[in-house]
């Protein structure tokens, strides 16, 4: 009789559409595939309570190993995480933390997302002391949704210009979707509202782009308006190639590569 194959599932808070997520994607079926397990995915297209649903039907299916990428809610996936090891499935997160589990009971893939945040930070202050804007400097913070990944990046880019004596005024976290086309017209909206914006910054895979976009649409110097972003999408690139700022890089492949290994 042949052995059965261990059964892994990868449940996806975002979209596949989003080339951050599609990354995570490839690089989670090539790590199955090398281990010969049998592999299923879901996406809840930043539903919550669909990706909470998800996790409860695989630990009820009893699978093998969960991984979850939650950008959404560590809270309240934490009962379904609590479920999963009481009956001994293996259980890996990416983008956020379980707030109860360490790594030896619930392995991590990723950065420090704060320290992330951080280090886009820190080249933030450089560039506006460079452009001697160090005191009430306006920040606009741009998300796919306001979650933990955006709440802690942002954190850490504040954290950044508080260390280097910048004041600023900052944004609540501007939601702007998950579809490029909309994504893009709400941060154009919000810089021909706010037109004293100082620095511009896109917090994930969709806003980056989105924000970089409509700098240039607007018909904005390279510099004019400070800006950065996270992960490297195609109209990144470019913006960054013209002179428009920086993208902090995740490992994206690693990050469906991993969890599948661990």
């Amino acid at each position: 009789v042949a052995e059965e194959k261990l059964t892994f599932v990868h449940i996806n808070a975002s979209d596949p559409a989003d080339p951050f997520i599609s990354k995570i994607s490839i690089g989670w079926k090539e790590a199955t595939e090398k281990l010969g397990v049998k592999s299923e995915e879901y996406f809840a297209y930043a539903d919550l309570a669909k990706m909470i649903d998800y996790t409860n039907v695989a630990i009820a299916a009893n699978v093998d190993g969960i991984f979850v990428f939650n950008s959404l809610d560590a809270e309240a996936l934490h009962p379904s995480i609590e479920a999963a090891i009481e009956k001994g499935i293996a259980f890996a997160l990416v983008s956020t933390r379980d707030p109860v589990y360490g790594p030896d009971e619930v392995t991590f893939v990723g950065f420090d997302i704060e320290e992330q945040g951080y280090t886009s930070g820190v080249w933030l202050a450089e560039q506006l002391k460079d452009s001697e804007l160090v005191s009430d400097v306006k920040v606009a913070f741009m998300a796919e949704f306001n979650a933990p990944y955006s709440q802690m990046r942002s954190s850490g880019i504040l954290r950044a210009l508080d260390d280097a004596g910048i004041t600023y005024t900052a944004s609540e976290i501007y939601e702007v979707g998950i579809d490029l086309g909309v994504a893009i017209d709400k941060v154009k909206s919000y810089m021909l509202a706010n037109p004293d914006t100082n620095a511009l910054l896109g917090m994930g895979s969709l806003s980056s782009p989105a924000t970089v976009m409509v700098l240039q649409e607007l018909g904005y110097d390279p510099g004019e308006v400070k800006w950065c972003g996270f992960d490297l999408a195609p109209e990144v690139v470019t913006g960054i190639q013209a002179g428009y700022g920086a993208s902090n890089v995740d490992e994206v492949f690693n990050y469906g590569f991993y969890p599948a290994m661990a």
